[in-house]
């Protein structure tokens, strides 16, 4: 199931670089760059198809292994896949994305469809083999627990107050529709409503910043999966703010700006060093020297006793 999931952003991934003028100009286009297809009149996959789909590929290593954290990691990718692959569901039928034929929509339903029910087929996978993962999983370190849970902690505040922002500026109604979609502001067809990604981001940086504080195992892959998230949100903010002339004018730049600026740059940067910091082993992660369980291994017999016994032995 996890490689079905990253199956479904690959081919949408392959189809897009297929029809693009140039391979380049997806990059330009998940940076929010604006871009036509040559040979189609939409294009299909996101920012969020490539990072998705590398986690879903790492879950299924994780299983394939059967680690301890299995459950945690395919609870993470199924959690986080029905986040951004909800939209889609209630937002392909709006006729806000001028060029997208029946054919296109009618797989990027299904794609998104899929996607949901396979993700709940592995939430409940995930419930069922969860007993006692928890005593075979060490407890992240401190150090790096706290690291991450002030990073995690600060992107996702960060987000909430840019929210909050645009409530202010743009009124309620109008801010709704930037959430739940209204057609208009699609680039992609499994493209999720700008303010509903970013709200899903700082929903997912929190959750993992709590997690981060009580130095709980199953952290980490909801951790890892979001600081790859935040990374590549700030990268591409960052790689479309520097094609524009903004990073090398900053001081230029109105306050606002300024601020959006340097948004992009701490998410990148918090989101690279929760990757190193997570990356490191839990503590008493490390396997036993002995057998385990008592159990010797076979070909082993246990030490002769010795040849002389002390006093009442």
């Amino acid at each position: 199931m996890c490689l079905l999931l990253a199956l479904l952003g690959a081919g949408w991934i392959t189809r897009d670089i297929i029809v693009a003028q140039h391979p380049v100009d997806v990059w330009w286009l998940w940076a929010g760059v604006p871009s036509r297809p040559e040979s189609a009149g939409v294009w299909a996959a996101t920012l969020w198809e490539p990072v998705l789909g590398t986690g879903c590929l790492v879950a299924a290593v994780v299983v394939l292994r059967r680690s301890p954290s299995v459950p945690y990691a395919v609870s993470a990718v199924a959690g986080v896949t029905l986040l951004f692959r909800a939209p889609p569901l209630w937002n392909l039928g709006a006729d806000g994305l001028p060029g997208a034929g029946a054919g296109a929509r009618g797989w990027a339903l299904i794609t998104a469809g899929v996607a949901l029910v396979v993700s709940v087929l592995l939430l409940i996978a995930a419930s069922a083999g969860r007993g006692g993962a928890d005593r075979r999983e060490g407890r992240l370190r401190r150090a790096p627990a706290g690291v991450v849970a002030v990073l995690l902690a600060g992107s996702g505040l960060i987000l909430v107050a840019w929210q909050v922002y645009s409530v202010r500026e743009l009124g309620w109604s109008t801010y709704w529709g930037s959430v739940v979609g209204d057609g208009d502001a699609h680039r992609a067809l499994l493209q999720p409503p700008g303010n509903w990604a970013l709200l899903s981001l700082a929903l997912l940086s929190l959750v993992s910043a709590v997690g981060a504080a009580r130095r709980a195992p199953s952290v980490r892959p909801l951790g890892l999966l979001t600081a790859a998230l935040l990374l590549a949100h700030g990268a591409a903010a960052l790689a479309a703010e520097q094609r524009a002339g903004l990073i090398s004018h900053f001081r230029a730049l109105a306050p606002r700006t300024q601020l959006d600026v340097a948004t992009a740059a701490f998410a990148a940067l918090a989101g690279l060093v929760v990757l190193l910091a997570l990356a490191r082993p839990a503590a008493g992660a490390a396997a036993p020297r002995g057998p385990v369980g008592g159990q010797l291994p076979p070909g082993y017999a246990p030490p002769p006793p010795p040849a002389d016994l002390p006093p009442n032995w």
